[in-house]
């Protein structure tokens, strides 16, 4: 593709992807569709860091290490979009300008070996790739971290820069502790087509790096039991949710890119979900699928660059299985767009959430569902609502959305939550919309200091 047209593409791509996610996760939060689990835990993180602490969520258990849940020192990063911004909204936007990235970075990797339509068909595969979306729609996560490395280190891949693959791949290993595996599949690549040296050494380090990982998050863990790992110990049963991910994850890169040696580097995170217990890993609503995009794209740009003449309708046949994926997987008629001035705005849905939480101290500790949380972290120390929970580790304010379920809990369930907390002496203290504040009879519980805002 010639140089002028493929910095068009490169850069149509991005901003357009940009876009698209902007427009995705702000509008979700906008219309009061963000949760607690998890844009708070991610803004609870990106406080500490902008603090310069190492990162807790309260969310999970009050002063909870983050550190211990995943090792994801990378996100140190939103604690620099925080300090721009004390919002989660800027950590949506922070993620959008990932995700982008990794879009462009693919474009210029299809521009620079590939003809104009196969190269414009690759860039709206990864565009529109369900992976792409379902994290832009899911709130915040750090996978987003290790999507445009990916993307550089599968280039260089592609490229025989064999040193610059290893390089990009090497930050991976502080986004999460699983992409140590991803690191040990690009060491493999280099060994297996001649660059041995390179592949022993950086899959000593990849070894090394997923030992750290482990040691740091027993040693951080309270309980120091590595949950996370315990999901893996027995598989279970799901047979048909694991063969519609594998389904999902080769028709949604293209059909066509498991032909290339770089999908070895999606067999790690695609393996880790296969054989985990836990269901969410093997659904594609979710974020898990963001990382194997950049590399299904870059994987596909290979193996059509092999086949010049056929090279438009394969491409061509390629973006039309992305996008039939993306259909399938995602309600795609749901997702906000970029275009609707009503993606920018705050639904009655939040205003009526923060109206009602103004009853509540400035800098206050409180418990707030699955639904309320996100929008309450910037001004308080927030922590999760449950109803198994006694009003002592409650606190004394809570603040429930009680038209709308929260994990487990029902909206009728939460009804009868707080019937039963006003006849122990509870108060409900506002009630706008559907957002109810209750203050409990829990005098001098918590005794923790309020989050300072912002």
């Amino acid at each position: 593709m010639p140089p002028r047209p493929a910095r068009l593409l490169t850069l149509a791509a991005g901003v357009v992807s940009v876009l698209v996610c902007a427009g995705i996760g702000t509008g979700r939060y906008q219309a009061g569709e963000a949760h607690t689990y998890d844009l708070a835990i991610f803004s609870q993180s990106a406080q500490s860091w902008a603090q310069l602490r190492w990162p807790t969520a309260d969310v999970l258990a009050p002063g909870r290490p983050l550190l211990g849940d995943h090792f994801s020192p990378a996100t140190v990063v939103f604690g620099l979009a925080w300090r721009l911004w004390a919002d989660p909204r800027s950590l949506l936007l922070l993620q959008a300008l990932l995700l982008g990235l990794g879009t462009a970075l693919v474009a210029r990797c299809a521009a620079r070996h590939l003809r104009t339509v196969p190269a414009v068909a690759v860039a709206v595969g990864a565009l529109l790739a369900h992976g792409t979306l379902a994290a832009a729609r899911f709130d915040v996560h750090e996978v987003a971290l290790a999507v445009p490395l990916l993307a550089l280190s599968g280039t260089a891949l592609l490229e025989r820069r064999d040193r610059a693959a290893a390089l990009w791949s090497l930050p991976l290993l502080l986004v999460k502790e699983d992409m140590g595996a991803t690191v040990l599949a690009v060491a493999a690549v280099l060994w297996l087509r001649g660059a041995r040296r390179l592949g022993v050494r950086l899959a000593l380090v990849a070894v090394l790096g997923v030992a750290v990982a482990l040691a740091t998050m027993w040693a951080v863990d309270p309980d120091h039991d590595l949950s996370r790992v315990g999901s893996f110990s027995d598989p279970g049963s799901g047979v048909l949710p694991r063969l519609g991910l594998v389904a999902a994850v080769v028709a949604g890169g293209g059909l066509l890119w498991v032909a290339s040696p770089i999908a070895l580097l999606a067999l790690p995170t695609l393996a880790w979900r296969l054989v985990s217990s836990q269901p969410s890993y093997w659904s594609s609503q979710f974020h898990y699928d963001a990382v194997l995009v950049p590399v299904a794209a870059v994987a596909l740009v290979d193996v059509l660059r092999r086949h010049p003449r056929r090279q438009a309708p394969l491409a061509v046949l390629a973006a039309l299985a992305c996008v039939a994926t993306t259909a399938v997987v995602l309600d795609v008629r749901t997702l906000p767009s970029p275009l609707a001035a009503s993606t920018w705005r705050p639904s009655p849905v939040v205003t009526d959430l923060r109206a009602a939480a103004r009853a509540v101290p400035a800098g206050a500790p409180l418990a707030a569902d699955n639904t309320s949380g996100a929008y309450l972290v910037t001004g308080h120390r927030v922590s999760t609502w449950s109803p198994d929970q006694t009003d002592a580790e409650l606190g004394p304010w809570v603040v429930l959305d009680t038209a709308r379920s929260s994990l487990s809990t029902t909206p009728a369930q939460k009804a009868a939550w707080i019937d039963a907390a006003v006849a122990r002496g509870g108060e409900v203290v506002a009630r706008v919309g559907a957002t109810s504040v209750l203050r409990l009879p829990v005098a001098g519980s918590r005794a923790t200091p309020a989050a300072e805002a912002g």
